[in-house]
């Protein structure tokens, strides 16, 4: 497998003890949900990740463009959000993931918590898989308000898998927090509003989350206008032409 690739993260201070990521996914529900932590509980950017042997990627907002992954806090905040809005292809995820992780390790960063969206979820409720010291420390106490239940089966790929499989035979505590996403939406409102309060009820964080509600409520009913188009427009090329025997 290549391992052709290099990262240099840099920051200003080390990062707090408990890091929260998310990396992109279907919906990009983890992304939005740290994107509006971030800007709810006005954290300041404190670091970002120069990837050297991937796909140069350089997103930008307001005509300025910003690195693709950045770490954020604050001095009352006991957590670091890394988001990324880096594609990394599969066969790369184990050498990023690896050094992701010895940086994690170096920096006395001692909890992980993943935010994932995933399409074959069939509930709206939150999932988790979590190491059993993440579990006892984050959601013993809180899996019944949180609605909150376990993955029964399956396997993470990626990054995300890189991460939790670490918390097996280390002490880090790693927990993945996962919820359903609707397949069309390419920006899943729901999904990200469903991680920020779940985050919010572990780390109890005081954010309102009326702004990202209305903006789940809006991007629900922009998609399901489109499904209702689309199938209009089905039914009526579907609909048999009527001949014309030139009755009066």
């Amino acid at each position: 497998m290549t391992d052709d690739i290099s990262l240099e993260i840099e920051t200003a201070d080390p990062p707090e003890t408990n890091l929260v990521v998310a990396f992109p996914g279907p919906g990009m529900g983890a992304i939005s949900a740290n994107q509006y932590l971030i800007e709810q509980l006005g954290l300041e950017e404190t670091g970002h990740v120069r990837a050297e042997g991937l796909a140069a990627v350089t997103p930008f907002a307001d005509g300025r463009p910003y690195h693709h992954t950045r770490l954020f806090t604050s001095e009352s905040l006991e957590c670091t959000l890394l988001t990324s809005e880096l594609p990394i292809p599969t066969h790369l995820t184990e050498p990023f993931g690896r050094i992701l992780l010895e940086w994690v390790e170096d920096n006395g960063v001692d909890e992980v918590t993943v935010l994932t969206t995933m399409p074959t979820l069939a509930s709206d409720d939150l999932f988790y898989v979590a190491s059993e010291d993440y579990y006892d420390r984050r959601l013993a106490d809180r899996s019944e308000s949180l609605s909150l239940s376990p993955l029964t089966g399956g396997f993470f790929t990626g990054v995300n898998a890189s991460l939790t499989s670490r918390a097996i035979d280390t002490d880090l505590r790693v927990g993945v927090l996962a919820t359903a996403v609707e397949r069309p939406h390419v920006l899943d409102g729901d999904a990200a509003l469903r991680l920020v309060e779940g985050l919010q009820e572990i780390y109890e964080f005081d954010v309102d989350t009326d702004e990202l509600r209305q903006f789940a409520d809006r991007t629900r009913d922009h998609y399901r206008e489109l499904v209702e188009q689309v199938e209009a427009q089905t039914r009526a090329q579907q609909r048999p032409a009527v001949e014309d025997r030139g009755f009066m």
